[in-house]
């Protein structure tokens, strides 16, 4: 699935470079290759007026992370992260400076998945169990949900002097809480229903922990075309 999403990002990226360098500079619009904390994407900019700019930008990652701790556990962690941006930028003083604000449509799961070696155990909840009869652990963490965003950023592709150049900005999306869900297998069926309980206050716990993390930095990097 990750190779598909970033296939179809890359074709359309160079869809949109194609068309911009086939263009005589207009002066009006711009193409962007984006680095971010939402992961690679794009962006098409237009301008409304001479001080305000409008840009609609699609983010995508998928990134694997081995054996980082949880609550006490390790999971191999699977980041798959996709999200539709709509903003405008405002240049308060005509320059590069600008404010800028709008929605970001986020989709973006973390799948966990731990499994211990056979004669460890490991605590859930308040209780040690065997690896060998919890079997596997997984869960999910998700943040579904279309973010207010506010922030600044350094950059207009559309007064530069050159076709193409550099931009950057610094942001929150405000999210809701992320939704957590853990599962186990329970190769023993005489622990499921005690497991199943104690799963559930870890989960708990992990959502507590995450209830701070409604604000979702965003920091990016992007390089323009001009066209």
């Amino acid at each position: 699935m990750g190779k598909k999403r970033t296939a179809i990002l890359l074709l359309i990226l160079s869809v949109l470079l194609s068309c911009g360098a086939g263009c005589q500079d207009s002066g009006k619009y711009a193409v962007s290759g984006k680095a971010s904390t939402l992961g690679l994407g794009g962006e098409f900019t237009t301008a409304v007026r001479s001080d305000i700019n409008a840009r609609v930008g699609l983010n995508m990652l998928d990134f694997d992370i081995d054996e980082e701790e949880i609550e006490d556990i390790e999971y191999d962690i699977e980041l798959d992260f996709s999200s539709f941006s709509a903003l405008a930028d405002w240049y308060v003083f005509n320059g590069s400076f600008r404010i800028s604000g709008g929605v970001i449509s986020m989709d973006h799961e973390v799948d966990l998945r731990a499994r211990g070696a056979s004669g460890e155990t490991e605590e859930i909840g308040d209780i040690e169990y065997d690896w060998d009869d919890i079997g596997t652990l997984s869960g999910c963490v998700e943040i579904d949900d279309v973010a207010p965003y506010v922030g600044i950023g350094w950059g207009n592709p559309l007064t530069s002097s050159r076709r193409w150049g550099f931009t950057c900005d610094l942001g929150v999306a405000f999210t809701s809480s992320p939704d957590v869900k853990l599962s186990a297998n329970a190769l023993n069926p005489a622990i499921a229903n005690a497991l199943s309980a104690d799963l559930e206050k870890e989960r708990k716990d992990i959502e507590d922990d995450l209830d701070k993390f409604e604000l979702y930095p965003v920091i990016a990097v992007s390089f323009f075309y001009r066209f």
